[in-house]
């Protein structure tokens, strides 16, 4: 590697221990490497669910994607990516002690051989306001859930795989928090 290039990207093995770094997302990609990424699932008081149509110049090109999402760099914890690519595509300051973590899922197909941390966050539109980079977002919508999945399943090709993927996931999630009791759920025998 030349000098002055700094490897950016942890390339790691089938337990998510780095091996190795990678110096760009082509080199990451090309290789088949297995590497690491976040979603964020942005929900908004009201009902709304945040996606964006990813940039030209970005992974999944002209498709509609989770509201934020990009790799793990150097020396980056989930959590920190989160919080930086919040900023960098949708300008969100946001505060780690506010993302909720879903799920982990291992190296797939769909993820483009990543790990994948999945977090939801919720967005108060009254006072957060989205700023896109233009760099790598299209376009920016907040709509009722309800729509998302509904279009999803009769476009598939519209969306990302990855985000197919992890909106399944964390649908499936969501259905056993609630039939276990979780934050909005019942516990079985419980009268209420």
């Amino acid at each position: 590697m030349p000098t002055g290039i700094v490897a950016r990207y942890p390339v790691v093995n089938e337990k998510d221990v780095v091996m190795f770094y990678a110096r760009d997302k082509t080199e990451l990609h090309s290789n088949n490497c297995k590497h690491r990424a976040i979603h964020i699932f942005i929900e908004t008081f009201g009902r709304g669910f945040v996606i964006q149509l990813k940039g030209k110049n970005s992974e999944n090109a002209g498709k509609w994607s989770s509201a934020v999402s990009g790799h793990v760099e150097r020396g980056e914890s989930y959590e920190e990516a989160a919080i930086r690519e919040a900023k960098e595509e949708l300008g969100l300051e946001i505060n780690e002690k506010e993302l909720i973590k879903i799920v982990k899922t291992d190296p797939c197909k769909e993820t483009n051989n990543e790990f994948v941390v999945l977090f939801t966050y919720l967005m108060n539109k009254n006072i957060e306001h989205i700023k896109p980079d233009p760099n790598e977002v299209e376009n920016v919508l907040i709509t009722p859930l309800a729509d998302v999945i509904r279009d999803a399943n009769r476009n598939p090709k519209d969306y990302s795989p990855a985000f197919i993927k992890l909106l399944d996931e964390w649908l499936n999630h969501e259905l056993n928090e609630a039939a276990v009791g979780g934050k909005d759920g019942w516990k079985s025998g419980s009268m209420g």
